[in-house]
């Protein structure tokens, strides 16, 4: 008997979804297997930051804005699989449109400089031109903790911000600065 009931504790401690429970964010050690929107909307909105439209990339995404005004998307993946229900990965990101400044050597170099993320360029010109993104993935098969999500989060949208000025070269990265001698990353 006593083994059944450490077996169930031990389910339920690690084999559900931590999150999908209402729209309450989770303990900030709860071990987070997967998603919904109504999640990450929930996760959001407990971080400060404002909703400002869900679906900008679909149903299972999530648009939101830091208080400095920086805007970024939080969209599930892998979502309704044959390994579980709602989403086992989040893609956070921060879009940029771009111009002829944008160099696939600055991406590149934006790549090593900050490899916690990824940096792209989409070319296509479609109403608002070509895009600069910044991305971080986030898997949450067999399960992540609340901080960890957070930290993700806060490490992207620090990063997003410097890769921008270093992309288009200002502040920091203005040509007539050393880059060689920044401290901040």
């Amino acid at each position: 008997m006593l083994k059944v009931i450490s077996t169930l504790a031990i389910l339920a401690a690690f084999g559900l979804p931590a999150v999908g429970q209402g729209n309450t964010p989770p303990s900030e050690k709860a071990i987070i297997t997967s998603v919904t929107v109504e999640d990450i909307q929930a996760f959001v909105v407990s971080e400060g930051y404002t909703l400002s439209e869900a679906g900008a990339f679909g149903p299972l995404s999530v648009r939101a804005t830091t208080p400095e005004g920086l805007i970024f998307d939080i969209i599930g993946t892998a979502c309704e699989t044959e390994y579980g229900e709602g989403c086992l990965g989040m893609l956070m990101q921060v879009g940029y449109f771009a111009d002829d400044d944008v160099t696939y050597e600055r991406i590149n170099n934006a790549n090593l400089m900050w490899q916690a993320t990824s940096t792209w360029y989409d070319p296509t010109e479609d109403e608002e031109g070509p895009t600069l993104g910044i991305t971080r993935y986030v898997i949450l098969d067999r399960g992540v903790t609340l901080d960890n999500i957070r930290e993700n989060l806060v490490n992207m949208l620090a990063i997003a911000p410097q890769v921008a000025d270093y992309i288009w070269q200002v502040g920091a990265y203005a040509p007539e600065m050393d880059v060689s001698d920044n401290q901040g990353w």
